[in-house]
């Protein structure tokens, strides 16, 4: 039968519109649930429906209806992880606060610090896509393309400021910048007995991620002061006109 409107039965459509808002609610919390389990469980393990709908305080069937399946509750639980992850390297990256090796040492500590204390997160992002990834993509693959995107644009904009740009170099370097820091952290933390200390270890990134830099920087005729301001770096080296 066709839905009727009147002003006591709003059309459907506005029904749906009125209730959208509750039912995000309802996934925000399941997938929080879902987080605060994983963190919880025994590494790489699947978290039961029962224990979900108990910590998350609904019924199997409100489950079901807020996700086609576990595998759109899986990709958003991981949709969910990365954005508390580039949330941090956001806060990280303020170009306006330090200078290039403080910038660099804040944000590749923020990231070991990140997978220091979500590990099973961390290993939960690699098991499988996050919403809008192909099936073949595991979720941290394609965090490390949104970070490498982020880090790009911020690159593009402070080389245009000088008047350089080379999109393919920028881009070849900061995912290779990114990729080393997530390759490079991950294998030092699942390390029983890491051969260098958490100081140590950003320490070191930090100073091949600036060797990358100023290689790049040095290629095209930039000589950058890695411990200035990095605003201050920037005004000096601006044309006048500028």
């Amino acid at each position: 039968m066709p839905v009727s409107s009147s002003p006591e039965s709003p059309p459907l459509g506005g029904r749906q519109a009125r209730w959208q808002p509750h039912n995000d609610r309802r996934r925000e919390r399941i997938v929080q649930a879902m987080i605060e389990l994983l963190e919880e469980g025994p590494a790489g393990a699947e978290v039961p429906m029962p224990q979900l709908t108990e910590r998350a305080g609904f019924s199997k069937s409100v489950v079901y209806r807020q996700f086609s399946g576990r595998d759109e509750l899986d990709r958003r639980t991981r949709t969910a992880i990365c954005e508390q992850f580039t949330d941090t390297l956001d806060a990280a990256l303020d170009i306006s606060d330090g200078s290039i090796h403080e910038i660099l040492h804040r944000t590749i500590g923020a990231v070991v610090d990140w997978i220091e204390r979500h590990p099973r997160l961390h290993d939960f992002l690699r098991r499988g896509p996050a919403v809008g990834d192909a099936d073949d993509l595991d979720a941290m693959s394609s965090l490390k393309t949104t970070i490498a995107a982020r880090t790009r644009l911020l690159v593009s904009g402070l080389a245009g400021v000088v008047g350089v740009v080379d999109e393919p170099v920028v881009d070849t370097m900061t995912f290779a910048i990114v990729s080393m820091t997530e390759a490079s952290v991950t294998r030092w933390s699942h390390d029983p007995e890491p051969a260098l200390g958490r100081d140590r270890l950003v320490a070191e990134l930090a100073n091949y991620a600036w060797s990358v830099l100023d290689g790049v920087a040095r290629a095209h005729r930039l000589v950058l002061d890695p411990d200035q301001p990095l605003l201050t770096v920037l005004n000096q080296l601006a044309p006048a006109d500028s």
